[in-house]
């Protein structure tokens, strides 16, 4: 416990100051994914997460984050960090209020290719009565493969509803790959790992007992892979890229194929909120 205390203070203490000296928060990869090319970039969800309950911890985001509402956006695509700031976007309410937002941040989901969650703070409407129900980007907006993303609109999933998987991509751990062996956000097994499966959840999740999700969840998780001519359903024999309270989720595929969907089973995962999630499934495609 006495460890665990001290790395989480070691961890703030370098938030702290990365954002005293100017230091990005994020990691970005040096590769952007030669699929992003043709595959159209879209906002994938816009989650009411939080309505005035950002916890004190934010504040290692936002100075200003605690007691305001957090909602996460997720995209199909990696996010340029040159074109992005709190002013592209715009929340209507239920009552037809134009709201601004008032910080956007990659935190807490900043590893290389993690960077299509944004985390957006402010104030967007109050439940029950006056909750956000629509996201539009209004400012100059684009992917790292320069797709223009200002129009798009997409409604947002309210407060009291569970979390879903938003996006899933597959990849494999080769000489290229940023490996992190240990420690929070550590990935896969190299040698029991055939592939990856990245499930991006709509917000931040663990399990119903609060911890992160682990050996309890396995048989929960069912992924679609093609061998060959055949479709087979195979269950992850590990969870990785945990114990740093994001929403990407590795699943460890030791069988040898192309994954194709993944599902998750009702209740296995909360929110920030405490809901619980519903039967998620959603097709998985190619990191590169």
């Amino acid at each position: 416990m006495k460890i665990k205390k001290q790395a989480f203070l070691l961890f703030s203490l370098l938030i702290l100051l990365s954002g005293c000296l100017g230091v990005p928060d994020y990691t970005l990869s040096e590769k952007v994914p030669p699929i992003d090319k043709t595959r159209e970039a879209k906002m994938r969800s816009a989650f009411f997460g939080l309505d005035n309950a950002l916890p004190r911890r934010s504040r290692l985001i936002w100075r200003e984050a605690p007691g305001k509402d957090g909602m996460p956006i997720v995209f199909s695509h990696e996010i340029d960090p040159n074109t992005l700031d709190a002013s592209d976007f715009q929340v209507t309410t239920q009552k037809g209020e134009i709201r601004g937002v008032e910080h956007v941040s990659y935190k807490p989901a900043v590893e290389e290719f993690e960077l299509r969650t944004l985390l957006l703070i402010g104030k967007y409407g109050e439940y029950p009565d006056n909750e956000p129900v629509e996201v539009e980007i209004v400012g100059e907006l684009k992917t790292r493969d320069g797709q223009e993303l200002k129009g798009q609109k997409i409604a947002v999933t309210p407060l009291m509803e569970g979390p879903f998987i938003s996006y899933a991509e597959y990849f494999k751990i080769d000489d290229d790959y940023p490996y992190v062996e240990k420690g929070g956000g550590c990935d896969c097994p190299k040698s029991e790992t055939a592939v990856v499966v990245r499930a991006v959840w709509s917000g931040g999740v663990r399990s119903k007992e609060g911890q992160e999700l682990g050996e309890a969840e396995l048989k929960h998780f069912h992924v679609k892979l093609l061998v060959d001519s055949d479709t087979i359903v195979v269950n992850p024999f590990q969870l990785a890229d945990l114990d740093d309270n994001e929403n990407n989720i590795d699943l460890c595929i030791k069988e040898a194929g192309i994954p194709i969907a993944v599902k998750a089973d009702e209740n296995i995962a909360i929110d920030p909120n405490d809901d619980q999630n519903v039967v998620t499934e959603i097709e998985i495609v190619s990191r590169w």
